[in-house]
C-alpha cells in the first residue's frame, strides 16, 4: 500500500454498510458537522507560559504573529542568586521585575494578554521550608508591602492594558510550603488588596492555578471553592492546569469542565470564564498530535489555554526563550527555526478561516478534530493523543457547503511531523491528494497513526 493510502483511506462504496458501521464504533470516530456554524475562529489554544527572551526583539516578529500568540504568562522565574525574588530580600526581586516588565512590553507589542506571576516575583523557585512565606506566624506585613510594591510598579510602568494578575501558581504542587489554610488566607488577602485599589481599573485577577484539574475528592479544590464563596473572593477567571498523565480522566477538558461546574455550583461560588493556563504534560505531549488534540477541546468548549513550558537552562535562560519549545537554535549566533508544533499552530492561525464547524471527538477520548469552513475550502486539524492505532473521521452534511449528497471528493492531506523539540520543520509534509467516493451526504476516512507518525498531527482540506 502506498504511503498516502496508508495514512488516509476511503471506504469506497461501503460507507453505509452494516459491516463498516460495526468496524467504526463511536469509540474511534470523530466527526465534523458542516451544517453547524459556531462563529469565527478564536484561536483559543494560542498561548504560552514564559518563552519570551528578556532582550526585546530577540525572536523575530513572525514567530509570534504567524501562530497568533495572544495569551502569555511570566514573572522572571528560575533566576538564581542574587535574583531569587522578594522573599530573599527586596533587591533580589529587581532583575525578576525587569524580566517581567520586558516580557509585558513584548506581549503588548502583539496586543496580547499577560498573566503576571506573583509567586515567581516572590521567589518560590527555591521552595525551602525555612524561607519566608506570606502570613508566617500570622505576620502579613512583608507580604502587604510586596503587594503595595507590585501595584505601584504596575501603575508607574503603564501596565494596566491586557494585564491579568495570577494570585499564586500551583500551591499544591510544591510552590507553597505552608498549610492550605494559610494559602487561602493569602489568596483572599491579595484579592481584597487589588480590588480595593481603584487605580487598577479593569485589571483581571485569576486563580487558583492549581496543577491538578478539579476532582470531587481534591480538598484543595473543594476548600478553595467554599472559601471564595464565603468570602466574596472569586477571581475574574478560574484557572487550572492540564499537565497530568494522559490516562487521568480528569486531565481532559471534556471531563474537568463538568466536574468544576458541579463543584462550583454546590459550593455557591459564582460562574466566571475559565482559562487553562498550562496544558501539555512533559512525558508524552510535547508534539503536534497532542497539541491538536488539546486545541480541538479548547475550541469545542470555548475555553482558552496556554502551552506549558518545561525548559530550564542556566538561570532559567531556556525557560525564558524558544516560545515554550515551539522554536529553537543551537546557539545565539544562529537563526531560530520552527518545529512541527509551531507549524501546526501556524496552520491553525493562518489557514483555518471562515467559521468553526461543529465537531465531536471519539468516545475513547483519544482522537479529536477542529474544523473550519472558509470561502474556498473546508479544513480540519486532527490529532491522536499520542497513541498508535486506527481511528476514523466523518464529515457530515456535505451539502451544507454546496457539495452534492453523493459523488467523489478530492482530499488533500498534510502532516505535521515531530521528533524532538529541537528538530526543524520548515513546512508541513505533503501527503498528497486522494479521491474518495461517498454517499448519503457524508464521507468517512481512516486515520492510521503508525509508529512512524505517532506524534504527527494531520490537516485535511477539500474545495467547496
Amino acid at each position: 500500500m502506498s504511503r498516502i493510502f496508508s495514512l488516509v483511506v476511503t471506504l469506497v462504496g461501503l460507507v453505509n454498510c452494516a459491516a463498516v458501521e460495526r468496524r467504526w464504533s463511536p469509540d474511534t470516530v470523530a466527526t465534523v458537522d458542516l451544517a453547524v456554524n459556531r462563529g469565527s475562529p478564536q484561536h483559543l489554544a494560542s498561548g504560552i507560559i514564559y518563552g519570551i527572551p528578556d532582550i526585546p526583539n530577540q525572536i523575530p516578529n513572525h514567530f509570534y504573529t504567524d501562530i497568533g500568540l495572544h495569551w502569555f504568562r511570566a514573572g522572571g522565574g528560575q533566576m538564581t542568586g542574587p535574583n531569587r525574588g522578594w522573599s530573599w530580600g527586596d533587591a533580589e526581586m529587581e532583575k525578576r521585575w525587569k524580566s517581567t516588565l520586558s516580557n509585558y512590553k513584548t506581549v503588548r507589542k502583539y496586543n496580547g494578554k499577560f498573566q503576571l506571576l506573583l509567586h515567581d516575583l516572590w521567589g518560590t523557585d527555591f521552595t525551602e521550608e525555612s524561607m519566608e512565606w506570606p502570613g508566617d506566624n500570622g505576620d502579613w506585613a512583608n507580604y502587604d508591602r510586596f503587594l503595595d510594591t507590585i501595584i505601584s510598579r504596575v501603575i508607574d510602568n503603564d501596565m494596566l492594558p491586557g494585564l491579568y494578575i495570577d494570585i499564586w501558581n500551583e500551591p499544591e504542587w510544591g510552590f507553597w510550603k505552608r498549610p492550605q489554610a494559610q494559602w487561602l488566607d493569602m489568596f483572599g488577602r491579595a484579592m481584597n488588596r487589588f480590588r480595593s485599589d481603584d487605580r487598577l481599573g479593569e485589571v483581571q485577577l485569576i486563580g487558583p492555578s492549581l496543577s491538578l484539574p478539579p476532582t470531587e475528592d481534591n480538598k484543595w479544590w473543594s476548600n478553595f471553592l467554599s472559601y471564595i464563596a464565603a468570602n466574596n473572593s472569586a477571581p475574574d477567571l478560574y484557572t487550572w492546569h492540564h499537565i497530568e498523565a494522559i490516562g487521568n480522566p480528569a486531565n481532559d477538558l471534556q471531563n474537568s469542565l463538568v466536574t468544576f461546574n458541579n463543584m462550583r455550583s454546590a459550593a455557591g461560588a459564582p460562574e466566571k470564564p475559565i482559562n487553562i493556563n498550562e496544558y501539555l504534560n512533559l512525558a508524552d505531549e510535547l508534539n503536534p498530535a497532542a497539541t491538536v488534540w488539546h486545541l480541538s477541546r479548547f475550541e469545542r468548549y470555548d475555553t482558552s489555554g496556554l502551552r506549558s513550558n518545561w525548559r530550564g537552562g542556566p538561570d532559567g535562560s531556556h525557560l525564558r526563550d524558544f516560545l515554550a519549545s515551539l522554536i529553537w537554535r543551537d546557539d545565539e549566533n544562529l537563526p531560530y527555526h520552527p518545529n512541527g508544533d509551531w507549524q501546526a499552530l501556524k496552520y491553525y492561525n493562518l489557514n483555518m478561516t471562515g467559521y468553526r464547524a461543529g465537531t465531536t471527538g471519539s468516545d475513547d477520548r483519544i482522537f479529536d478534530v477542529y474544523a473550519t469552513v472558509g470561502n474556498d475550502k473546508v479544513r480540519a486539524l486532527a490529532g491522536v493523543r499520542v497513541k498508535t492505532g486506527t481511528w476514523a473521521l466523518t464529515f457530515k452534511n456535505l451539502s451544507a457547503v454546496g457539495l452534492p449528497p453523493a459523488g467523489e471528493l478530492k482530499i488533500q492531506t498534510w502532516g505535521f511531523t515531530y521528533e524532538i523539540p529541537e528538530a526543524e520543520l520548515d513546512a508541513p509534509t505533503n501527503r498528497g491528494i486522494v479521491t474518495h467516493s461517498y454517499t448519503n451526504d457524508e464521507i468517512t476516512i481512516a486515520i492510521y497513526q503508525t509508529e512512524e507518525d505517532w506524534k504527527t498531527a494531520w490537516a485535511f482540506e477539500f474545495l467547496v
